[in-house]
């Protein structure tokens, strides 16, 4: 082995910031893989526990793992959303990364490590690495699979041409009916949001986090530019709202809410072409909308968000999904069987109608 090469838990700020640059630097970017993210999840019981490869001193890849005890039986899970952050064809950077995580996973009494990093489904080099090391395909998924990539290198006016005719329609019928969007990342702002948020998540099933959650992102991120929220006005009333967030060259729409009144204004089409020009004036190049049904069709529970999101002529990918990489299988499969123990556990991936939309 290279003795230049170690592989380290990052314990302070200088190494946080470091890992914020390296992640922040690569091609995906994955702001859920950086120091912040991992940070809001504590509010929601998941303990971060991060992991770098350093070559000559410098961060050459890691991961950004989410611990989750496992009430009662002294054991838990590990988690790194679209991490790790490596690439995995590098196989002295990837074998000395995994060597250190299958440490940790002891000190920790971890059943399993969960990952879906942003590799696309038809990278067969990639998956076959993946392989070698025993990570698995398996079908529940946490995050979403499948997304539109929105090109912001192109110019408005050809962002404006690649969406579909209706979508078209849309946005220039909200600027007709005038719809307003201002940026209110705040405190006040979030209440606003939430307030709508909670029709959203009646109305479509699905179950979204308690408000300090998402007053915790803006504690968290605002000042530091990795998070916008942009709410619509029709007629002096709030009507929708976006939390956009944003690190490297990539934004992200994760959150999104509307009420019931006035959706006949096409409120969401005004955000997002808000959206669109802010994040083109700041220099952002890839906007992710961020979850659609891997396999779409009519019927599906989120056939909609998906004719809403395609209608922006964006780039459709699909990556190669959540893999395990088992360290007790014992008590895995336990974990799977849906005994009561891991009742808690699961209903951490349960999201109501958006999970339809994870299952393959």
């Amino acid at each position: 082995m290279n003795d230049n090469i170690e592989c380290k838990i990052l314990e302070t700020e200088e190494e946080f910031s470091a890992w914020n640059e390296f992640v922040a630097s690569t091609h995906e970017c994955p702001i859920i893989q950086s120091y912040e993210w991992g940070e809001i999840k504590r509010i929601s019981g998941w303990v971060p526990i991060r992991i770098a490869v350093f070559d000559n001193g410098k961060i050459v890849g890691g991961i950004s793992i989410q611990k989750r005890n496992i009430p009662y039986i002294g054991k838990c899970l590990f988690y790194a959303p679209r991490g790790p952050v490596v690439d995995v064809t590098k196989y002295k950077y990837f074998s000395v990364l995994m060597n250190k995580i299958s440490g940790i996973a002891k000190q920790h009494n971890a059943i399993v490590l969960k990952i879906d990093p942003e590799i696309d489904e038809d990278n067969e080099p990639m998956l076959g690495i993946l392989h070698e090391y025993n990570f698995n395909f398996v079908k529940k998924q946490i995050q979403p699979r499948a997304t539109y990539f929105l090109d912001l290198t192109k110019s408005l006016e050809d962002i404006l041409a690649g969406c579909e005719s209706k979508t078209r329609y849309n946005i220039r019928l909200s600027m007709k009916r005038g719809v307003e969007v201002k940026e209110e990342t705040s405190q006040e702002g979030a209440q606003k949001f939430y307030n709508i948020y909670e029709t959203t998540a009646k109305r479509d099933a699905f179950i979204i986090h308690n408000f300090e959650y998402y007053k915790r992102v803006i504690e968290l991120m605002a000042d530091k530019g990795m998070v916008r929220l942009f709410m619509a006005y029709y007629e002096g009333i709030p009507v929708a709202g976006v939390y956009i967030f944003a690190f490297g060259q990539k934004i992200w729409y994760m959150y999104g809410a509307s009420s019931d009144e006035y959706r006949n204004v096409m409120p969401n089409q005004a955000l997002h072409w808000h959206v669109i020009q802010w994040a083109k004036a700041k220099g952002y190049k890839t906007y992710d909308l961020w979850g659609v049904p891997a396999h779409p069709k009519e019927g599906h529970p989120l056939f909609g968000v998906y004719r809403f999101k395609k209608g922006f002529g964006g780039e459709f990918r699909k990556f190669i999904g959540m893999h395990d990489l088992v360290f007790k299988p014992f008590w895995y499969k336990l974990m799977n069987s849906g005994i009561k123990t891991y009742v808690s556990l699961r209903s951490l991936i349960k999201k109501g109608k958006i999970s339809d939309s994870l299952e393959e």
